[in-house]
């Protein structure tokens, strides 16, 4: 079993995994819109120590390798056969089920969550 320090080393900061992800029909999908601790320049996590209980949304690894986070090209998942990394293309689609479920999500706020 690898230890932190192991798994850490692993990582290659292309940040990636740093980004907003969206659930598209059961897809995740990354934005272009980074986590507001993620140094851009150096692509290191600015709160690092601290990043689950400054930023609630930020995975742990395991939680990030289920819900599939990751890249494919990130060396956590490289070796896992049946890995679905996100999707990092947007298409048109994509925009309009987002732009519908926020729409949705406004209505259900309105109305007092029904």
């Amino acid at each position: 079993m690898d230890t932190e320090r192991e798994k850490e080393e692993k990582c290659r900061r292309c940040g990636r995994c740093c980004c907003a992800k969206l659930l598209l029909d059961g897809e995740v999908v990354y934005t272009p819109f980074p986590c507001k601790y993620l140094d851009e320049k150096t692509r290191l996590c600015t709160v690092y120590e601290n990043r689950h209980e400054m930023n609630p949304d930020c995975l742990t690894l395991e939680e990030g390798i289920v819900i599939g986070v990751f890249p494919a090209d990130c060396p956590y998942v490289a070796d896992l056969e049946d890995y679905k990394p996100p999707r990092e293309d947007w298409t048109q689609e994509d925009l309009d089920l987002y732009a519908e479920a926020c729409e949705k999500d406004d209505r259900t706020e309105k109305s007092g969550g029904k």
